[in-house]
């Protein structure tokens, strides 16, 4: 299959394309059954998702942009698979952590959520992250969080109290613990879970607070207050998704009690279930494998570590982990993302520039290689796009492009197989594979080579420095590469052996081919 210049399919080729892709069964991990599962779609050829965003009282972290990227990478990935995506993401604007932000601060709440949000546009931005179908929040979606809360009463699910507060009535829904697995016992210790006298049972959780002195309020049936934490994100996916939709995201701590409460309110409210067809959760984050905490002060905001490092860098480094993974953010994991990316850019510059030689002549045995090469290519699209269906193993489809620019450099460093005609099309098909698999679904390598490559020059040349390790200039390494062939022209190998060990202690390494000596920082 071909693409028109423009990097599109033509309209009958992408029929043919939609199609194929359509038929190809994705497996999904999904956390209410604890088994992977094909993934099946209410509405063929659609999907309706739904992504936890943060509370937006401060800047989000790490853990926040994990979670973020990993609802991008599920979007991108029924995409690329031909599926017409309906993503909803929502911002929580309304929050007891808001409210005393806003306190502090002496100004009114939404002075607060609307600089946070805003703050967390721009890293979702940096992180190269796609723009959601919807993106929602709270306090615009209080006729519909009230139109739930009296559905739930309606059906006998919940109550109020004598003060204005509106209770679900755990005890009411039988089906309570099939996704986390856990009992009411449990819940007695939930994150947020409230507790109070007035309540028929302790497990019991809010749908409405009554209004405290001094503290933002909205007026309900029962008087003014606010919703409960887990009542909002039910009456926002209903809202835009309907009473039922194919996958729900959010990060593992979400489990339990939010997303549980969010399947027993809505399908309470509704009548309908399952709410959900597949959960998917992404693991926790440590920091050098401490957990992440204020009190550990290592936290680390995302607007840090993406104005340093750029999206590309925190896409390889969170994305080449499988998402139920356990993540460690470390220097080392850092290096290892900003290598991985190099290996990449280095291959596109080589098969960029390879696209503007002038071919010399026919080579039998350089032809014969790049035709091998061609078949590699297809063979590469199709693991990668069978990692991807199995769970979204993005580790796996890294690994098979790696495969592939080991033998695009292999063949490379071959005879004349830069200077046969073959070679061009060879280039463009590797840089094919590369933009429109690994490109389209983990968000890296499609920028421009030269430019990747200067700028993680220039994070090395800074975190050598931040070590404090000697760093060569461009100019020095290149003035220590003229000495270097000067040896090698004279015979002189021990001194080019020498030259190579002194810049490889330095952190670069360098390739010699038959189109010359080049060099990367390592």
């Amino acid at each position: 299959m071909t693409l028109e210049d423009n990097g599109h399919f033509t309209e009958s080729e992408a029929g043919v394309w939609f199609y194929q892709m359509i038929e190809k069964k994705i497996f999904l991990t999904n956390t209410r059954t604890h088994k992977k599962e094909e993934f099946r779609t209410l509405t063929p050829g659609e999907v309706k998702m739904y992504s936890c965003g943060p509370t937006v009282y401060g800047e989000i972290h790490i853990g926040n942009l994990r979670a973020g990227l990993t609802a991008d990478l599920f979007y991108r990935l029924f995409k690329r698979f031909g599926y017409k995506v309906n993503y909803v993401r929502n911002y929580t604007d309304i929050d007891d952590k808001i409210i005393k932000r806003a306190k502090e601060e002496g100004v009114d709440m939404g002075v607060i959520t609307r600089k946070y949000i805003e703050a967390a546009e721009r890293n979702y931005a940096l992180a190269k992250m796609e723009e959601p179908t919807k993106k929602t929040l709270v306090t615009e979606h209080l006729p519909e969080i009230i139109a739930m809360i009296e559905a739930i009463l309606k059906n006998g699910k919940g109550y109020v109290t004598t003060e204005g507060d509106v209770y679900f009535a755990i005890d009411s829904f039988p089906k309570y613990g099939a996704l986390s697995g856990k009992t009411l016992e449990d819940l007695k210790a939930g994150a947020r879970v409230e507790v109070s006298e007035v309540k028929k049972n302790v497990a019991d959780f809010a749908l409405w607070k009554r209004a405290k002195p001094g503290e933002p309020s909205w007026e309900s049936p029962w008087g003014a207050g606010r919703p409960g934490w887990h009542i909002e994100c039910s009456a926002m996916a209903c809202k835009w998704l309907g009473p039922k939709m194919d996958l729900h995201h959010g990060g593992e701590d979400l489990v339990f009690p939010h997303h549980e409460n969010e399947i027993a309110q809505s399908e309470a409210a509704t009548g309908v279930a399952p709410y959900v067809g597949t959960w998917v959760h992404n693991a926790f984050l440590t920091f050098s494998s401490e957990k992440m905490s204020k009190s550990l002060g290592n936290i680390v905001n995302a607007i840090d570590f993406l104005s340093q490092y750029g999206g590309e860098v925190a896409r390889m480094a969170f994305l080449s982990v499988h998402y139920r993974s356990p993540f460690d953010f470390s220097p080392e994991t850092v290096d290892s993302a900003i290598t991985g990316l190099d290996r990449i850019y280095e291959s596109k510059l080589s098969a960029e520039k390879l696209m503007t030689q002038k071919m010399v002549h026919v080579d039998p045995v350089a032809e014969a290689l790049w035709g091998s090469f061609f078949i590699d290519c297809d063979r590469t699209r199709n693991s990668i796009l069978e990692h991807y269906a199995n769970d979204l193993n993005t580790s796996g489809a890294l690994s098979e492009l790696f495969a592939l620019i080991r033998e695009w450099n292999r063949i490379l460093s071959t005879g004349n197989a830069r200077n046969t005609p073959a070679a061009i099309l060879a280039a463009r098909e590797f840089i094919k594979v590369l933009e429109e698999e690994i490109g389209s679904v983990i968000g890296v390598g499609r920028m421009g080579a030269e430019t990747m490559l200067a700028h993680l020059g220039s994070l090395r040349a800074l975190r050598s420095k931040n070590e404090g390790k000697e760093v060569l200039s461009g100019e020095d390494v290149e003035r220590h590469l003229a000495e270097r062939k000067a040896a090698r022209a004279n015979r002189d190998f021990k001194r080019s052996d020498e030259i190579r060990d002194f810049l490889l202690s330095k952190g670069v390494e360098i390739k010699d081919s038959p189109a010359g000596t080049t060099w990367t920082r390592r």
